[in-house]
């Protein structure tokens, strides 16, 4: 006890010398000995879905170790800190509107879209540039290497395409991703049940899977897509349904074996593991639909219906290179590209998809990218005076196109990307599409087709309908819709036009949308399904396919009145259905040579015939604050490499 006790003496000595030798800190700042700590917090990753309109996420703050200094008496000078490494961020991204569902079979709004782009992965994507890249599984198969091949002879000659999935693919729930996945979502996607229709899918005639990462996939043979037009043929999957609908009307007379120039991507998948038992006219309504588990490198933790939704980097190893730091992305939803805007300046978003120049100005994390859109004049072919070849060659001609983009009123625009090179025109030039203008030539064409243009506009002797030779002006109604900058646009135009010749008088329709007589359906008596118009200038979207707009067949009629804008032009030529058939269900898409040729083959029928004359694309502004690796373009999905974001 004695001993203990001259121990006990000498402490508050030793406390003094302790206060003395680290007074020094004190005037530098802090004592590191004293900072407070902030408790870590943790979440259970248990997945949250709710009605709330305000609750935030909590943030989760990191645990600080400091390290107790060891004062010393030969101690001169204080160490400087070490630097502590900044914690990688969460990303805010501010998206238009709410998703109607994340199944990826049903989900099609832009929202639902950019978010299960995050989500979803799957076998074989599309890059930057629309080109097919390897995702999911290991290589895009192709002709060239050995993945894709022609089997049979005649009739029964067909496409088999080899796929494999990569080694350690995985759902982010822990299971691994197997041929069967893919093997449950083609027969899904083929059920009558499910009221899905994908054109590429429907023509697969067997999808096999040789082991437990490889899918094999025939598609039909000239044969059996007769016999899916009849209503005859057999299979795994219920054909009849489809034809019945009228899907393989178009194989009536098929000659050559089916294929796609996007048969890369036939290969989809769905954890069959949680969805077996549900039956397919449940898929839309299941638990699946809100809380889906999908294979990508983030999982869904938490859906504020009405607010937002959050996606965290999941646990489970994601098998891909260059992976990003990003914890956790926050779709924020609202209700217009303003708000988007409003919250990208606020800082309260570091994304969003790509916003108009004219709500986000100036700024140094602002990249422009080009829409998928087009404005265009479009022409009726088979009517007057758009029925002479050399008429629609003049007018193309005497549009300065440059004149029209450099024009203040225009805004911020970019020459024309008539073609998606996230559909199949991946790699194809946009340039065949494109002319200059030439009055001098414009103004030899018309005389050529026999117009006088001493005095403007131009005349020409024409027989009218009794039988008596007139006097004919050459004038046409432009009808366009009433949006910005529609009326500086068409006085553009008129005035240009105006120089060769031309007399036009502008016809503005009101509203927007299918709420505007120009874009109604045509029952309701739409100016363009219905082509009561002799040219109409509008925006629309950039090709993806040649199907459904230059096809004799797509020309919309009482019987045939399209869903959507159909092939307004009236152009009607056999050689260039035939092109597009090669292209889009033959062989010629299979190569990178055989869908070149065709897609130019049908380009220039466009070109040649002057359907529509391209006048711009407008430019979009990507922001981001904070957000790199984004490889994005424009076109296709921002969020389809978002696990390299940092």
């Amino acid at each position: 006890m004695k001993a203990s006790h001259n121990r006990m003496r000498h402490l508050p000595l030793l406390v003094m010398v302790l206060c003395l030798m680290l007074s020094a800190c004190d005037a530098a700042g802090p004592n590191p000995l004293q900072t407070n700590v902030a408790p870590a917090t943790s979440t259970s990753g248990r997945l949250e879905v709710t009605a709330t309109t305000e609750g935030q996420a909590q943030a989760i703050t990191p645990t600080v170790t400091r390290q107790r200094a060891t004062v010393t008496a030969s101690a001169t000078a204080t160490p400087a800190p070490t630097a502590t490494a900044v914690p990688p961020m969460p990303v805010t991204m501010a998206i238009v509107g709410e998703p109607e569902s994340l199944h990826p079979l049903y989900a099609t709004s832009p929202a639902a879209q950019t978010v299960l782009g995050a989500l979803f992965v799957g076998c074989i994507g599309q890059d930057e540039n629309g080109a097919p890249v390897a995702l999911g599984c290991e290589s895009v198969p192709t002709i060239d290497n050995g993945g894709a091949h022609w089997i049979g002879e005649g009739d029964d000659r067909h496409l088999e395409v080899t796929f494999k999935i990569r080694q350690g693919w995985r759902w982010t729930d822990g299971q691994p991703v197997t041929a069967q996945d893919a093997l449950y979502s083609w027969r899904l996607i083929m059920s009558p049940g499910a009221q899905v229709f994908d054109a590429l899918t429907q023509k697969v005639y067997a999808m096999t899977a040789s082991d437990a990462r490889t899918v094999v996939v025939s598609f039909m043979s000239a044969a059996q897509a007769r016999q899916a037009a009849a209503g005859t043929l057999q299979g795994d999957v219920s054909f009849d349904y489809f034809s019945r609908r009228g899907d393989y009307a178009p194989y009536e007379e098929q000659a050559g074996a089916l294929a796609d120039p996007n048969y890369w991507g036939v290969v989809r998948w769905l954890p069959e593991h949680l969805l077996k038992d549900v039956e397919a006219e449940q898929q839309l309504t299941s638990t699946f639909a809100l809380q889906p588990i999908g294979d990508g490198a983030f999982e869904l933790t938490a859906w504020r219906k009405g607010s937002d939704l959050t996606l965290t980097r999941s646990k489970q190893p994601f098998p891909l290179p260059r992976q990003g730091t990003i914890p956790e992305i926050t779709f924020k939803f609202v209700k217009d590209e303003a708000s988007a805007a409003a919250m990208i300046k606020s800082g309260d978003a570091q994304l969003a998809d790509p916003l108009g120049m004219n709500l986000v100005g100036s700024s140094s994390t602002m990249t422009p990218v080009v829409a998928p859109l087009i404005e265009q004049i479009a022409l009726n072919i088979e009517r007057f005076p758009f029925d002479s070849l050399k008429v629609r060659q003049a007018l193309q001609l005497a549009i300065d196109t440059d004149a029209i983009m450099h024009d203040p009123a225009v805004g911020p625009v970019t020459v024309s990307q008539v073609i998606n090179p996230s559909g199949m025109f991946y790699g194809q030039d946009n340039a065949s599409l494109l002319t200059k203008g030439d009055v001098a030539r414009a103004r030899a064409l018309l005389a050529e087709d026999g117009w006088a243009c001493d005095e403007l506009p131009c005349a020409k002797a024409l027989e009218n309908q009794s039988g008596n030779m007139v006097t004919q002006t050459l004038a046409f109604t432009l009808v366009t819709n009433q949006r910005e900058p529609r009326n500086a646009l068409s006085q553009l135009i008129q005035k240009q036009l105006s120089a060769v010749g031309f007399s036009v008088d502008i016809q503005i329709v009101s509203g927007l949308g299918v709420k505007s007589k120009l874009f109604a359906p045509y029952d309701s008596d739409g100016i363009l399904l219905t082509r009561r118009f002799d040219a109409a200038l509008y925006q629309t979207q950039a090709l993806t396919r040649f199907s459904g707009l230059l096809g004799c067949a797509d020309i919309p009629t009482k019987q045939a009145p399209q869903a959507t804008q159909g092939n307004l032009f009236g152009y009607c030529d056999k050689d260039t259905d035939a092109a597009i058939v090669a292209v889009e269900s033959g062989d010629a898409g299979v190569t990178t040579a055989g869908r070149a040729k065709s897609i130019n083959a049908v380009f220039a029928a466009i070109t040649s015939n002057v359907l529509f004359v391209p006048l711009y694309s407008p430019l979009r502004a990507l922001v981001s604050q904070r957000v790199t690796g984004l490889r994005y373009k424009g076109f296709g999905l921002m969020t389809w490499n978002a696990w390299e974001w940092n």
